[in-house]
């Protein structure tokens, strides 16, 4: 059976510190891979079938980016072909993982529609527009406030899911876990480390926000993450190695020639 470990707050710190020291081993090959991987997900979302299946595909490339980790982590080189590590043992079930991580937002998007109404409407033509009038400011805070509780409802929705789907897709493919079972450890564990995910979390809000006025600046709303992301991938190898420290060699490791 699979254990679960409670560590120290300060790990947060150090899960970062060791996705960094990561990174270091690589730069160049983790800068071209996220790279890669962000121009085959721009090119992708524009075809709608194909998007969608991307978004099913995100635990297989989950993975395979912590099979390149797991690498690292032993001194072999990093290579693009750990990639397709995920595609080599329980495929199927990581796929379907995706589909349920899909299928959460939806809910939690359907949720924010139904408390919001048209308020989130209301809010983004006045962004556009910016203009206030005594006539419109009192409509404008009305709206203002519904959509800031429907947002804010949604993101505490959002938390346990994120939970759930933290460690689940190496808890599948590592450990050949049911998906339930698997998505009800990753969440057990989160909980059970809740004091070193908040700092690990609230060092990676505080890195966005400093790399948002790149975002801003490029119309690109999610390229402040693409950014972090070779410094936030390893770190998520960090977290699964420390919490769960008694991890099995991976299932069907791809040997880059």
């Amino acid at each position: 059976m699979v254990q679960v470990r409670s560590v120290a707050a300060g790990r947060g710190w150090r899960w970062i510190a060791e996705g960094i020291a990561l990174f270091q081993k690589s730069p160049l090959m983790w800068l071209m891979i996220t790279l890669g991987l962000f121009v085959a997900y721009k090119l992708i979302l524009f075809i709608p079938v194909v998007g969608v299946a991307a978004i099913l595909m995100m635990p297989i490339v989950l993975v395979g980016l912590m099979e390149g980790c797991r690498a690292l982590d032993l001194g072999r080189p990093l290579k693009p072909a750990y990639l397709l590590s995920g595609f080599t043992h329980n495929t199927a079930a990581l796929a379907t993982l995706g589909a349920v991580y899909l299928a959460g937002n939806l809910l939690i998007v359907l949720v924010i529609a139904q408390l919001a109404g048209d308020s989130l409407t209301q809010v983004l033509q006045f962004m556009a527009k910016e203009k206030v009038t005594p006539e419109n400011i009192h409509l404008i805070r009305e709206a203002v406030s519904k959509a800031t509780v429907a947002v804010l409802v949604g993101w505490l929705l959002s938390i346990p899911l994120v939970m759930a789907s933290w460690f689940s897709p190496l808890l599948v493919y590592l450990h050949d876990m049911k998906i339930a079972q698997a998505m009800l450890l990753s969440l057990r564990a989160c909980i059970h480390n809740m004091m070193p995910f908040l700092i690990y979390g609230g060092l990676l809000f505080g890195a966005l926000m400093l790399v948002t006025p790149v975002s801003m600046a490029t119309r690109i709303l999610d390229l402040g993450m693409w950014l972090l992301a070779p410094l936030v991938i390893p770190s998520i190898y960090a977290s699964y190695k420390d919490i769960f420290p008694a991890t099995a060699a991976p299932p069907g490791e791809v040997t880059p020639a």
